[in-house]
């Protein structure tokens, strides 16, 4: 191999280095052999080292170009993918009759329903009527003994007596004063004709007067006498009058046309002063007495609606108004927190089925709509005041719609605007699951018939 001006050699750092003529020609011919082939070897290895670099190099660069393209696709399959199903509840929108209700507890009492009591301590002479007997207005229930007020009685009639025959007394003595004043009128006219006929003195006459003015105050004395005997017989009468109105009292009268309910004694018990004796009401009317919580009774009001059914499964209703309620509120005992207003509801027509003293269920209808386009509220969502719902539209695809609300109750709420009847809309969501618009919708039924697994829940809020 010939150089001619210049030669290339690697140095041990494999570093190419410039060789002069002038080096060829001082070096020794071993040493230009040596060098010749060494440079002929270096000369033929340096290309094939940098056409592997170059190589590795443009492998190096092919795989991160590949990695580099694979990355993009995937991550644009990635975000192109569409968005997994959200398993959900739908329902229709549909139309119903809505309510807002409270329901407190009653107790079943007849129409003019009442308890008799003990008008002081008195003993049961007689019952004259039973249990669930039919009475009539006037009718004597029963008939008690009071033996204080008896004798009451009978020492005031005896007094009365004594009394009566005073009065006559006095009025005798009455008669015999007068007979006297009118004899001591006569002997005095006589006196003072004999006076003036010189028949008798002066002294006789004076005495004759004296006597006729001790007359006439003995006279007026047995009128005011007479009078006192007078009024004491006339208070006596009252009092006799009272007594008697009293011992009529011991007898019960039903006031009304009525059941016996209850007959709480029997002849020879004694009873103490407002102890119970019998109770009555009218059939033919039923009510239901309420005792309301003071934050209900604010929201009640005469001629509300009402729905009465026995507490238990399966029960009969029964209608009724609101027709009394009370405006104070009362309190239970020294110690009790919780005040109770008392009311009262009456039943449209008697179920003949409700047991008087029984208690029941009373549902108040504060508000009723009917015909109403109402959702479930499980169904209502929120984003600030604004309230929405999400629909299903005719792709299965969710979309967010905002409603007016009307009327809320516990479980249903009336829309104003922003539905159609027959709308489907989500009811329920899995736990822990949101949606987006655009999401795809499906329900457990759907997917059964489908065959398709849920899809896990994505998107957000």
């Amino acid at each position: 191999m010939t150089v001619d001006d210049s030669s290339l050699k690697l140095n041990q750092d494999n570093v190419v280095e410039s060789t002069t003529p002038e080096d060829i020609q001082t070096a020794s011919p071993a040493t230009l052999e040596n060098s010749s082939d060494e440079a002929d070897l270096d000369l033929w290895a340096e290309p094939r080292r940098q056409e592997q670099a170059g190589l590795k190099w443009i492998i190096a660069s092919g795989l991160t170009a590949v990695v580099g393209i694979g990355g993009w696709f995937g991550y644009r399959a990635l975000i192109q993918s569409p968005p997994e199903t959200v398993m959900v509840t739908m329902a229709p929108v549909s139309r119903d009759d809505l309510e807002e209700i409270i329901t407190e507890s009653g107790v079943v009492e007849l129409g003019g329903q009442q308890t008799f009591k003990a008008p002081g301590d008195v003993t049961v002479q007689s019952v004259l009527v039973e249990e669930r007997e039919r009475v009539t207005r006037g009718q004597v229930l029963l008939e008690l003994r009071d033996r204080g007020l008896q004798q009451r009685l009978s020492d005031r009639t005896v007094e009365a007596r004594i009394n009566q025959l005073d009065l006559r007394r006095k009025q005798e003595v009455l008669a015999e004063r007068q007979s006297r004043v009118v004899d001591a009128e006569s002997r005095l006219a006589d006196s003072a004709d004999l006076l003036e006929q010189g028949y008798i003195s002066e002294d006789a006459f004076r005495n004759d007067k004296r006597e006729l003015e001790d007359a006439q105050s003995a006279l007026r004395n047995a009128e005011v006498e007479l009078a006192q005997a007078q009024l004491r017989v006339e208070q006596d009468q009252l009092t006799l009058a009272s007594l008697q109105l009293e011992l009529a009292d011991n007898q019960l009268v039903s006031p009304m046309d009525a059941i016996v309910l209850k007959v709480d004694v029997k002849p020879g018990d004694g009873v103490e002063r407002e102890g119970r004796l019998l109770s009555i009401g009218d059939p033919t009317q039923e009510s239901i007495r309420l005792e309301m919580t003071t934050l209900n009774a604010a929201k009640v009001g005469i001629g509300m609606p009402v729905r009465v059914s026995v507490i238990g499964p399966n029960p009969d209703v029964f209608d009724g108004r609101i027709i009394q309620v009370s405006p104070q509120a009362v309190t239970e005992g020294t110690n009790s927190e919780q005040s109770t207003v008392e009311a009262e509801a009456s039943l449209n027509q008697p179920s003949e089925s409700l047991i008087p003293g029984s208690a029941v269920s009373v549902d108040i209808i504060l508000e009723q709509r009917q015909d109403a386009l109402v959702v479930p509220v499980t169904a209502i969502q929120r984003d600030g005041e604004a309230p929405y719902v999400w629909v299903r539209d005719a792709d299965n695809l969710a979309r967010q719609r905002e409603v007016t609300l009307g009327l809320e109750t516990l479980e249903a709420v009336e829309i104003m605007a922003g539905l159609q009847e027959g709308d489907e809309i989500v009811v329920s969501l899995p736990p822990e699951a949101s949606l987006a618009p655009g999401q795809p919708l499906s329900t457990e039924a759907e997917s059964s018939q489908e065959g398709v697994s849920p899809g896990r829940p994505g998107g957000a809020m």
